[in-house]
């Protein structure tokens, strides 16, 4: 699909809400079509070793799903959210923080909340920046999301203990940071509840394995929507996702 339904732009550092975080890249997507009804915007969350415009690539048709939102009339942000390692971090909330902002002054949307669409460590910043901002958020949709940092630690899965040790102070520990920066223990707490949810996870997945958000989903009942993908922790699962069900949740939640 070619970028038309579209157009783009992407400021480094200085962004208009006054919350500008310095080297923060913001791209700003702004559909072509405007919708009749005003809409929340959308923010996009990207993963590890990512940034702002991996919402653009075509690895795993993730420019595909941009195009769709943007031709159902919703305008978009996204950020570089502190870097490429992060791991749901505070440095990492600020930047969600700065790109909703920037977010509620786009023309023609409803102000007051964003919706969020992540994948992988983007899932992670997406509920922990949820937990924390409840009111802010209409909905959020996720592609192999992380659900348990601590488990991942302990595990060391696929090698990226180092990852998330790095970006908390004293290497991560549940007994620290868990309670505010962990979406299994929020979501055990109830801080994701009445949140509505997407997640589109991997049944052969050894980074963020089935068993997390299978049992998140016993605690958040109904709010949260589990499609299971018969794939790994990779760009077949983005290639996998049904985009037109994306477009369709936001146009329910996202009003």
């Amino acid at each position: 699909m070619s970028f038309n339904a579209m157009s783009t732009s992407y400021s480094n550092g200085s962004l208009a809400d006054g919350a500008a975080i310095a080297g923060e890249g913001t791209l700003v997507i702004e559909p072509k079509y405007r919708r009749p009804d005003l809409r929340y915007p959308v923010q996009f969350v990207h993963g590890a070793g990512s940034d702002a415009l991996y919402c653009l690539s075509p690895l795993g048709n993730q420019n595909t799903l941009t195009q769709m939102v943007a031709a159902e009339g919703y305008s978009a942000t996204s950020g570089e959210n502190g870097g490429p390692q992060t791991w749901g971090n505070l440095t990492s909330l600020r930047g969600v923080d700065a790109h909703y902002a920037r977010g509620q002054t786009l023309a023609n949307v409803k102000t007051g909340k964003t919706a969020l669409i992540s994948g992988s460590m983007g899932g992670l910043i997406s509920m922990n920046w949820a937990a924390a901002n409840r009111a802010k958020v209409s909905c959020i949709v996720s592609v192999i999301p992380v659900c348990n940092v601590t488990d991942i630690v302990t595990n060391n899965r696929e090698g990226y203990a180092q990852f998330a040790n790095s970006a908390y102070a004293g290497g991560w520990s549940e007994a620290t940071y868990g309670a505010g920066h962990n979406p299994f223990t929020l979501s055990q707490a109830g801080k994701l509840a009445g949140i509505p949810m997407l997640f589109f996870y991997g049944l052969t997945d050894k980074l963020c394995t089935p068993t997390w958000p299978e049992q998140m989903k016993q605690h958040a009942g109904n709010n949260l929507t589990l499609v299971p993908l018969q794939s790994g922790h990779d760009y077949d699962s983005y290639a996998a996702v049904n985009q037109p069900m994306i477009v369709d949740f936001l146009n329910t939640y996202n009003v």
